[in-house]
């Protein structure tokens, strides 16, 4: 198959994602692999990457090859989204035309989803859209939520078949007259996040000693992350566990706003922030961990969730504490015992307890195996090329 993923990111400088996995898993099973994305040029660049398109590209799987196709942009913060908005439809259909393309999975929304509807409807493509979230519920500013509603409710009675990764998302596609709506969960590669022996330089780069009982916090730093309940909960919780360190590993808008927190607070001692880290190297930061947390806060956009760092974490052997959204209740019931669910007010004292549990380390091994036994990305990409063979036949 001639396979054209969609997406409205900078493909090179997303943080490593499921777009990422399967399209480098589609090559690798023989299949043509076209990606359009949408260049971020900072505040400004007339860098040749953000025009050039990249062939043969991949990042996680060594004899993949994805070929980049460029939208044409403003290469000025913010107009490049505006002015995609407008090139995105020629430059579609000419990718389609092209390159023969047979099927197009979509990520996008706003920026593209308009200009692909419309180019594949021309050419008689099938349009498969995957869908994680609620847009508009993204959103803070009110006006701009409803014109991505509007955007939604346009769109997805368009699309041949959606593919979500929660019950929650399929209800809600189905309420936008969607046609056709499966499930598909999300997905990690065993052989590339699984358990290390701790490392010892890392650890010592990070001025973590033998002592310390690390827990782990992995993914970007937002809003809701619950972080700064976590520090808050610090000095109560090194009374008990004096040894305690939250590793914080990943970045984003609120990063300095927890460095802040810990600041007043005089835990910095206790805190070590990393910023964003390859991919490929958080096994190595999991090593150092003997807990990872995801503290979300429950609201009506996360209870949805079912972040995909929660594969990569079981993955890795790591037991986790987290708060109950549905999607993860979904993926990992809570008779499965494969999560510890605990409410954000509760994450102090459970900390506590389970840094003193002596078994702690079953949960990880458990985790591991679960996730091996039904999560593989190696399965799901299979699943999504049984529906795309169910289109073309």
């Amino acid at each position: 198959m001639n396979i054209l993923i969609i997406h409205e990111v900078d493909w090179l400088k997303k943080v490593t994602y499921e777009i990422h996995h399967l399209s480098e898993l589609f090559s690798l099973k023989g299949h043509n692999v076209y990606a359009i994305d949408i260049p971020d040029p900072g505040k400004l660049s007339l860098n040749k990457e953000t025009k050039d398109n990249v062939d043969n590209y991949h990042r996680i799987y060594e004899k993949s090859s994805v070929k980049l196709l460029r939208t044409p942009i403003i290469p000025i913060k913010g107009l490049n989204r505006i002015s995609a908005y407008f090139t995105s439809y020629r430059f579609i259909k000419k990718t389609l035309k092209e390159y023969h393309i047979d099927i197009v999975l979509l990520y996008s929304i706003v920026t593209n989803a308009k200009a692909t509807i419309k180019a594949c409807k021309e050419f008689n493509i099938p349009i498969i859209h995957r869908t994680f979230d609620v847009v508009h519920d993204l959103i803070d500013e009110k006006y701009l939520k409803n014109i991505v509603l509007k955007f939604e409710k346009s769109a997805y009675p368009e699309f041949d078949e959606v593919i979500v990764n929660t019950p929650f998302m399929k209800k809600w596609s189905e309420d936008m007259k969607s046609k056709h709506v499966i499930i598909i969960p999300q997905g990690v590669d065993p052989n590339i996040m699984k358990p290390l022996p701790k490392d010892l330089e890392l650890q010592k780069n990070l001025q973590i000693s033998n002592q310390d009982r690390v827990v782990m916090y992995l993914g970007s730093i937002h809003s809701i992350s619950g972080l700064p309940v976590i520090l808050n909960s610090i000095p109560k919780i090194i009374q008990k566990i004096p040894h305690f360190k939250l590793l914080v590993v990943g970045g984003g808008a609120h990063l300095e706003n927890l460095k802040e927190i810990s600041k007043k607070l005089k835990i910095q001692d206790k805190v070590v922030f990393t910023g964003y880290v390859p991919y490929l190297h958080i096994s190595r930061y999991c090593s150092l961990a003997e807990l990872c947390i995801n503290p979300f806060e429950i609201t009506d956009m996360t209870k949805k969730l079912s972040p995909v760092k929660i594969f990569d974490l079981l993955a890795c052997s790591k037991p986790i504490l987290a708060t109950p959204l549905e999607g993860l209740l979904h993926d990992f019931p809570e008779e499965s015992k494969i999560l510890i669910y605990a409410n954000l007010e509760q994450f102090e004292s459970q900390i506590i307890s389970l840094l003193n549990s002596e078994s702690l380390e079953n949960f990880g091994r458990k985790g591991r195996d679960y996730v091996e036994a039904n999560y593989t990305w190696e399965n799901i990409a299979n699943r999504f090329l049984e529906e795309f063979e169910t289109f073309l036949n």
